[in-house]
């Protein structure tokens, strides 16, 4: 997976979080960019191929949820 292919892979991911979560699009980034997928993404990106862009995204939704109940 080359930079374009993982920029575009994180552009459908925070697509589907907008999409699905109806959340806005700065914070959906804001999710992507700092979550465990980017993470992944750096370290073997075929890996992350494993999972769709629904999966990420569910994961992704989750992990914020999870980080905003942790700050209450």
């Amino acid at each position: 997976m080359n930079s374009k292919e993982i920029k575009d892979f994180k552009k459908y991911v925070v697509q589907q979080i907008i999409t699905k979560y109806h959340i806005d699009e700065m914070t959906a980034f804001k999710a992507v960019r700092d979550s465990y997928l980017s993470q992944a993404l750096k370290r073997d990106p075929d890996y992350v191929m494993h999972d769709t862009v629904e999966e990420w995204a569910d994961y992704v939704y989750n992990e914020m949820i999870e980080e905003e109940l942790l700050q209450m």
